[in-house]
C-alpha cells in the first residue's frame, strides 16, 4: 500500500489532496508526459491532425487559425498534472516556401520557424497559429515542445515534429 494511501484513511483532509499528493510521487518517479492536441490523425498516429483546403488557408479575409493545446500528463494520458506552472520552449515550423505563419498573434507573419517560451498554468497551455500568405497542397506545419535540457522534475517530455496541419487540395469542381 502507497504512503498516502494509508495516511488517507487516518484524516479528515479532503482525498484530492492526497490525490494531487500522488500525482506529484508519480511525477517524480518519471510518469510524465506531454501531450499536443489536436492530436495527430491515421492508423499509425502519422497522419495530420489538421487537414485544411489551399481555399480555407489563402483567404486573406478570413484567416485559418489552429488552436494547439499541450497538457502534461501521466503517461498513460489519463490524468492531468495540474501542479506544473511553468514554461517550457515551443517551435513552430512551417512548410511552405509563400506562406506565413504567426503564433499567438503578436508578431509579424514568418515563414521560417517561430521559438517562444510558452506557459503553463494548471498544466496546460494554449496557443493560436494564424496562417496568411499563400499556402499549397502537402505544405506542412509542425510543432516541437521542449529542447533537450529543459524538462519537467528532470524528466524530458521533449515532443518532435508533430504534425499540426497538412494543406490539401481543394475538391474538384463538377464531381
Amino acid at each position: 500500500m502507497r504512503f498516502l494511501d494509508y495516511l488517507k484513511r487516518f484524516t479528515y483532509t479532503p482525498n484530492e489532496f492526497y490525490d494531487y499528493l500522488k500525482r506529484l510521487e508519480d511525477a517524480a518517479g518519471g510518469d510524465i508526459d506531454l501531450v499536443i492536441l489536436p492530436a495527430m490523425t491515421g492508423d499509425g498516429g502519422d497522419e495530420a491532425a489538421l487537414k485544411p483546403t489551399e481555399s480555407e488557408t489563402n483567404d486573406a479575409d478570413n484567416p485559418y487559425v489552429a488552436t494547439v493545446t499541450l497538457k502534461v500528463m501521466n503517461k498513460e494520458g489519463t490524468k492531468l498534472m495540474e501542479w506544473y506552472n511553468g514554461t517550457l520552449e515551443v517551435d513552430v515550423t512551417p512548410s511552405s516556401s509563400s506562406g506565413k505563419i504567426t503564433v499567438d498573434d503578436d508578431e509579424t507573419p514568418s515563414a521560417i520557424a517561430v521559438t517562444k517560451d510558452m506557459t503553463f498554468v494548471n498544466g496546460v497551455c494554449t496557443f493560436t497559429v494564424t496562417l496568411s500568405g499563400t499556402w499549397a497542397e502537402n505544405e506542412t506545419i509542425k510543432v516541437t515542445v521542449d529542447d533537450d535540457s529543459v524538462g519537467i522534475m528532470g524528466y524530458t517530455v521533449k515532443k518532435e515534429n508533430h504534425l499540426l496541419v497538412e494543406v490539401q487540395a481543394d475538391p474538384s469542381g463538377g464531381e
